[in-house]
């Protein structure tokens, strides 16, 4: 008499993993574009933010802000001093609105439509 079999055969094995190949194949670029929405919108809403803050800032100030530390908080005695990219990084470029030259500023606009 023969031995009754246990367990599965290798044909079954690799069926069952050319099965999950597929479904991941299938998920994985869903994934990735559903991340890729999600950082999208993450780094708009930043800028909606940043750009409320700056607009609050030439309202209380009559100005926009030429750097990003002037939209933060006050220094505490914790943080004396900002990081050195946030001090170098320019709010308002050469074309701004508060630099007085909105022609600049409306041809970037229509090269950026573009």
């Amino acid at each position: 008499m023969r031995n009754k079999q246990k367990g599965f055969s290798l044909i079954e094995l690799l069926i069952v993993v050319a099965i999950i190949l597929i479904i991941a194949s299938i998920a994985l670029p869903n994934l990735l574009r559903a991340k890729m929405a999600a950082n999208e919108a993450s780094a708009v809403s930043a800028l909606r933010m940043l750009n409320t803050k700056a607009v609050a800032h030439s309202t209380t100030y009559g100005g926009y802000p030429a750097h990003l530390t002037a939209l933060g908080p006050a220094t505490t005695p914790s943080s004396t001093a900002a990081p050195p990219t946030l001090s170098r990084l320019r709010l308002c470029p050469k074309a701004c609105p508060a630099n007085g030259d909105s022609s600049r500023t409306r041809q970037a606009l229509r090269s950026a439509k573009r």
